[in-house]
C-alpha cells in the first residue's frame, strides 16, 4: 500500500509507531524491510528519543541507519541485564564486593561509545526525578558510575605520583571521598553550588604575589609576600572552632571555605610557591605538618602554615610536639614524598570520619579510602589489617585488598577462609521460604520503629528465631528480652545507614516513611509511599512474595 504514497510521507507515518511495531513491519515484505532500514530520519528520531543519539563519536557524515540503532540499543539492553545479574548475584551472596576489578565496570575495557552510552544511561537513571521508583536499578548503576570514577581517578593519580604534585594529587583525593559520597558534581560532572575554580584561584594568589615582588627579593621576601597574600588579602585562615570537619582535608572544600589544618593550609602554600619558582620542602612533623627551605643564610628553617606562615626554628618546632627524646629523631625533620602527604591526607580524613557526622556508614566510608589506599602505600600493613577487619564487619569481599603487596600469603589464605566461612554461613541463612507462619508478625517491606533506640527502619527479612550466635546474643543481652531468642527476628535498614537483627518485641508500626539507605535497592525495586516493594532477587528467596 505504501507504494501508493510518496517516501517522504510514510517516514512521516512511521515516525509516530512505536519500535515493536517498525520491528513487525520489515518481516511482512522486503520492501518495507529496505524502506525502514536505510531510513536516516527514522532512525536518527529513534537514535534521539532513545538518548542514543548525539554521541562524541557521530559527525554529521555518520550515517544513522538500522545497524548503529541496533548496536546501541544493544548496548542498553546488555546494561539492563547485568545490573539485573548484579541484584541476584549480590543479595544471594553479600560476600560479593562491586569492584574495582569487574569486568562490566573497567572502562577501559570498553570502546568510546559504549562507554558513552553507559555513563548517559547510567547517569539518566540516578537523575530521574522520581527517587521512589527503579531503586534496584539505581543502586547497581550508582556502583556502576562510582567505579568508573574511581578508575579514572586512580589512572590520574599515578601520574601525580610520577610527577610529584602533591596539589593535583590531593585534588584527586577529594575527588575519591565525593565518589564514595555518591556526590553529584562527582559522578555526573556537574558543577556544585559549593566551588572554586581551584587552578585559576591559586594562579590568582600567584599573579598578586608576582606584583609585589621584584627581581631581587630574597627567599625571604618572597615569603613575607605570600603571607601578606594568601594570609590577609585572601582571607585564608585556620580552622580551630571545627578542627575535626573531614573536609578540612579537601583542597578544594579548603579554597572555597578559606579553611583548613595544617596538612592542607601547608599543600596550598607549596604550591603557591613552587609557582613562584620556590624550593619548599614537605615536612611530615607528627601533629603539626610543615614546610621547610634553606636560608639567605644557608640555614634550614620551618614554615608554620597553619599560623599564617610563621617562620621558626627547629628548636621552636619542637615545642609544637613535646614527645620524649624527639631531639634525636631526625627523620621527622626530613622532607617526605607526595605519597607520604597524600597517605597522612587519607589517614586524617579516616580518623575525622569517626568522630563527625558523614552520609555514609562509617565503616564503609572508611573502606573506600582503603581502597585508594592500596594504590598509594601498598607496602602499609596496617591499612591493610584495618581493611581486611572492616571487609569482613561488612561482609564484602575486597579483591583490591591483593594490591597490599605487605599482605603474607598465610595472612591472606586466613582471611578467604573467613570470607569462605562467612559465605558459607549465608547461605544456610538465605534458605528458600515458601511460606510466612503466623507467629511473624511483620511484613517484609514495612516501615518500622525500634521501641528503644527510636530509629526508624524497614523490614527486609525474618528467621522464625535468633540465628545468631551464643556469643552475640549474650553481647547484645538478648537474654533480658521478655522472649529472648525464642522469637522472631527481623533483618532490617535503619535510616542510620546501618544494617541490624531485630527482635520481633522490639519492633512498633509507625508512620511510612523513605528509609535513604545506600543498600535500599538491593532488596526493594520502589517505595509507594506506603511499604517498600521486594526486588524479584528478594522474591526469589521469600518465595511467597511472588504472590504480591
Amino acid at each position: 500500500m505504501h507504494r501508493d504514497l510518496p517516501f517522504e510521507l510514510v517516514e512521516q507515518i512511521f515516525l509516530h509507531l512505536p519500535l515493536s511495531d517498525l520491528v513487525r513491519l520489515t518481516t511482512l515484505s522486503s520492501s518495507y524491510h529496505d524502506l525502514i532500514h536505510n531510513s536516516h530520519l527514522l532512525w536518527s528520531h529513534h537514535l534521539q528519543k532513545s538518548g542514543l543519539f548525539g554521541l562524541s563519536s557521530d559527525t554529521p557524515d555518520s550515517p544513522n541507519d538500522l545497524e548503529k540503532f541496533k548496536r546501541r540499543y544493544r548496548c542498553v539492553k546488555d546494561l539492563d541485564e547485568t545490573l539485573e545479574t548484579l541484584s541476584y548475584d549480590h543479595i544471594h551472596n553479600t560476600i560479593v564486593e562491586i569492584d574495582l576489578e569487574h569486568e562490566q565496570l573497567v572502562s577501559c575495557r570498553m570502546d568510546a561509545e559504549k562507554r558513552e552510552i553507559t555513563y548517559r544511561h547510567l547517569s539518566g537513571l540516578l537523575l530521574s526525578s522520581n527517587k521512589f521508583t527503579n531503586l534496584t536499578s539505581k543502586l547497581y548503576a550508582r556502583y556502576f558510575l562510582v567505579a568508573q570514577t574511581q578508575l579514572g581517578i586512580i589512572q590520574d593519580l599515578i601520574g601525580c605520583l610520577q610527577s610529584g604534585s602533591v596539589f593535583d594529587g590531593s585534588l584527586l583525593i577529594s575527588r575519591w571521598v565525593g565518589a564514595s559520597l555518591g556526590e553529584s558534581s562527582i559522578i555526573y560532572n556537574i558543577k556544585p553550588t559549593e566551588c572554586v575554580p581551584v587552578h585559576e584561584t591559586i594562579e590568582g594568589i600567584v599573579n598578586q604575589c608576582r606584583v609585589l615582588l621584584s627581581p631581587s627579593s630574597t627567599i625571604e621576601n618572597v615569603l613575607n609576600v605570600i603571607n601578606k597574600v594568601l594570609y590577609q588579602g585572601f582571607g585564608l585562615r585556620k580552622n580551630v572552632e571545627n578542627y575535626y570537619d573531614f573536609e578540612n582535608n579537601r583542597i578544594d572544600r579548603v579554597l572555597y571555605k578559606k579553611t583548613g589544618i595544617p596538612i592542607t593550609i601547608a599543600i596550598v602554600y607549596h604550591e603557591v610557591g613552587s609557582r613562584l619558582g620556590l624550593t619548599l620542602n614537605l615536612v611530615n612533623f607528627p601533629r603539626h605538618f610543615l614546610l621547610s627551605f634553606e636560608g639567605s643564610d644557608g640555614t634550614t628553617m620551618y614554615i608554620d602554615c597553619f599560623n599564617e606562615g610563621n617562620i621558626m626554628s627547629r628548636s621552636q618546632c619542637l615545642q609544637l610536639c613535646p614527645i620524649s627524646n624527639i631531639q634525636d629523631k631526625d627523620h621527622y625533620f626530613q622532607s617526605t614524598t607526595p605519597a607520604q602527604v597524600l597517605e597522612r591526607l587519607i589517614r586524617n580524613i579516616i580518623a575525622f570520619a569517626q568522630v563527625v557526622h558523614v552520609p555514609q556508614n562509617r565503616a564503609f566510608f572508611a573502606l573506600n579510602l582503603y581502597k585508594i589506599m592500596s594504590f598509594i602505600a601498598p607496602n602499609d600493613y596496617e591499612s591493610a589489617v584495618h581493611a581486611m577487619n572492616f571487609s569482613l564487619d561488612l561482609h564484602i569481599k575486597c579483591n583490591f585488598l591483593k594490591k597490599f603487596s605487605c599482605i603474607e600469603p598465610e595472612i591472606w589464605s586466613k582471611y578467604c577462609r573467613r570470607v569462605a566461612q562467612a559465605s558459607e554461613s549465608l547461605r544456610d541463612r538465605l534458605y528458600e521460604k515458601r511460606s510466612k507462619p503466623d507467629h511473624i508478625k511483620f511484613n517484609i517491606g514495612s516501615v518500622m520503629l525500634h521501641k528503644r533506640y527510636n530509629y526508624t527502619c524497614v523490614l527486609y527479612g525474618w528467621d522464625e528465631r535468633c540465628m545468631m550466635s551464643e556469643a552475640w546474643q549474650e553481647r547484645m543481652g538478648i537474654s533480658s528480652l521478655e522472649f529472648q531468642g525464642n522469637q522472631p527476628y527481623y533483618r532490617v535498614l535503619a535510616d542510620d545507614d546501618s544494617e541490624r537483627y531485630v527482635a520481633q518485641e522490639n519492633l512498633l508500626e509507625t508512620r511510612s516513611v523513605f528509609i535513604n539507605h545506600r543498600d535500599v535497592g538491593k532488596y526493594f525495586s520502589l517505595y509507594d509511599g506506603e511499604r517498600f516493594v521486594p526486588n524479584s532477587a528478594l522474591k526469589s528467596i521469600y518465595t511467597y512474595l511472588k504472590k504480591d
